[in-house]
């Protein structure tokens, strides 16, 4: 990227810490900034402070699930961010209830290689800045 380019800021909720590790190194060589959290508070609180241009959210966490996490964030008048589910589910129930609480894609991670969710994720990204 050039060196006038203004990083993109990514915010991963993620329990999982080896996955986080993955998409953060993946995400930094392509020059993103990155924002982790392990549970749904803190990744609702980053969103608010750190006003990232994604979100890369899984389903299955403690305490919250990301069903819920998904609509606290799209339920925030001030909050309008594009969100990609990467989960382990790979029901069409769940496909469908994460698009219907505003997800813009949902990524079944045993289908995909981490550089793969890394090039969707961005693709999202790009397609959203470009709706704006």
């Amino acid at each position: 990227m050039e060196k006038n380019t203004i990083r993109k800021k990514i915010l991963i909720i993620e329990d999982n810490t080896d996955i986080v590790e993955l998409y953060t190194l993946y995400f930094e060589e392509k020059n993103f900034e990155v924002f982790t959290s392990f549970d749904w508070i803190k990744g609702i609180t980053e969103i608010l402070e750190k006003r990232p241009d994604i979100v890369l959210l899984d389903i299955m966490m403690p305490q919250m699930n990301g069903f819920e996490v998904l609509e606290v964030i799209t339920k925030q008048s001030s909050i309008e961010i594009p969100i990609v589910v990467c989960s382990n589910l790979s029901q069409e129930s769940d496909i469908r209830k994460a698009i219907s609480l505003g997800a813009k894609t949902y990524i079944t991670k045993s289908d995909f290689e981490i550089s793969e969710i890394v090039e969707t994720t961005i693709k999202v990204l790009q397609d959203f800045y470009k709706e704006s």
